[in-house]
């Protein structure tokens, strides 16, 4: 039985979202949400913690929501998006 690319995308997908969660959870980070699709990275959301300084930012973005200074942190573990947000 073949295996269609979609498929495929997603297993592969999968497997990188798992090895990122075992990476963080070891860091003592908690998973929030984890979204696997067609996109090139999978991404997931972790409650800011003191291990969130040792992760390799790949980009900062500053916002406002509600009357809240918000920033929006970005880096990557296991070819994997990892996102958290910080309240200023």
């Amino acid at each position: 039985m073949a295996i269609n690319k979609l498929d495929q995308i997603i297993n592969e997908q999968m497997l990188r979202a798992n090895m990122a969660v075992k990476t963080l959870h070891a860091m003592g980070l908690s998973v929030t949400n984890i979204s696997i699709g067609e996109s090139c990275h999978p991404m997931i959301q972790i409650t800011p913690g003191i291990a969130c300084s040792t992760l390799p930012n790949a980009y900062s973005k500053r916002m406002t929501r509600s009357g809240r200074r918000i920033i929006e942190r970005v880096a990557f573990v296991a070819d994997c998006e990892i996102k958290w947000e910080e309240f200023s």
